[in-house]
């Protein structure tokens, strides 16, 4: 049987701490070659919206040691609406009953079968905070205690429950330009980890003091600057520009998920669609800013893979600033987490089975 889940599955069967020592895994097999990953790919068409543009995006990844590959997808409306004075990029739910349409696909590398289908809003969102925390597990001073978190949305959740599952944080301050949704988010974090949680009004404050920084925001422009970094401290980023280029430089150590910009991502339009929507430019320029700080900081930059695998430097000593920037996803974060739930739900018993058989054939493919 093919089992499918809904984010409701999922939840229960992934805490943040085994989603992250699956993921510690999967990149350590990366850095012993037991890995296979397609760049991923985005195709974009003209919708009938003027304000917004189709997106349809695809990536992939297996694990020889799980013997599963899986194949990420979505399908999507994007928008770049200003706001509190800052360009975003916002998913539009536009599929009835507004809704999302994200998916991942598991297979199996043995039988071939389609494992499992799996909605990927709380899996996405929990594996890139995850990568998030193998990176501080391994790069933050151990003795860590408080956090900026900049953001308030549903990724800066996942992201302050990444650091607080391998670091002993016992103070979180947070920032968002909206007040209410910086008091309410603090409010609701400080109920989930059982800490203090304390919301600034600027990011500066935010970051004074603390120990590490979290950028996780849909923010087109610099969050965080270099200026404000203190001598020790840990920054991660999900987007290369989250940072400005002052903390770039400053970082002694620079450690990148995967690789950047051209070498994981690859962009596909109709004639005329690129240069007319501001939008897709904004991923071009994402693209070769990443490829630009790989070039410019290449002495200190090195991968993850590399750092599980002791072929890179780990911090040194307590004054370094190191910095990990979670760039494009992988194919390989999707196939260790979705088989940890497809594992884990076979078990208990979850899910809605369909027939293997219809996503199988009996003639020549």
């Amino acid at each position: 049987m093919t089992l499918v889940f809904n984010d409701e599955d999922v939840t229960p069967m992934l805490p943040m701490s085994d989603c992250i020592a699956v993921l510690e895994d999967a990149f350590r097999e990366l850095g012993r070659s037991g890995t296979v990953n397609a760049p991923r790919r985005d195709s974009f068409m003209v919708s009938s919206r003027p304000d917004a543009y189709y997106s349809f995006k695809t990536i992939e990844g297996g694990l020889e040691s799980l013997g599963v590959v899986a194949q990420r997808i979505n399908s999507d409306l994007i928008t770049h609406p200003v706001i509190e004075g800052v360009t975003r990029r916002v998913k539009a739910p536009s599929a009835p009953g507004n809704r999302y349409v994200g998916l991942v696909f598991l297979y199996s590398s043995e039988t071939l079968e389609l494992l499992a289908i799996i909605t990927d809003g709380h899996l996405q969102r929990m594996r890139v905070a995850g990568v998030t925390g193998v990176g501080v597990k391994y790069l933050a001073r151990e003795d860590s205690h408080t956090a900026a978190v900049l953001g308030t949305g549903w990724q800066a959740e996942t992201a302050a429950w990444a650091l607080a599952s391998v670091r002993p944080i016992s103070t979180i301050k947070v920032f968002s330009p909206n007040p209410q949704h910086r008091e309410s988010f603090a409010e609701k974090l400080a109920k989930e980890l059982h800490i203090e949680v304390i919301a600034e009004k600027t990011p500066q404050q935010a970051m004074r003091g603390v120990d590490i920084v979290a950028c996780a925001t849909n923010s087109a422009g610099v969050v965080a600057k270099g200026e404000w970094v203190e001598q020790g401290a840990h920054l991660t980023c999900i987007r290369c520009h989250e940072l400005d280029e002052e903390a770039w430089r400053r970082s002694d150590l620079v450690v990148f998920s995967g690789p950047g910009g051209s070498g994981g991502y690859s962009t596909y339009a109709t004639q005329g669609f690129e240069a007319s929507h501001r939008g897709v430019e904004r991923e071009g320029e994402r693209t070769e800013l990443e490829d630009e700080r790989l070039k410019r900081y290449r002495e200190k930059v090195h991968f993850l893979c590399d750092l599980l695998t002791d072929r890179a430097p780990q911090r040194t000593t307590p004054p370094q600033i190191t910095l990990m920037n979670k760039n494009w996803g992988l194919g390989i974060e999707f196939a260790a987490v979705a088989k940890l739930i497809y594992d884990r739900a076979r078990a208990a018993g979850i899910g809605k089975e369909i027939p293997t058989e219809w996503f199988s054939q009996t003639s020549h493919p």
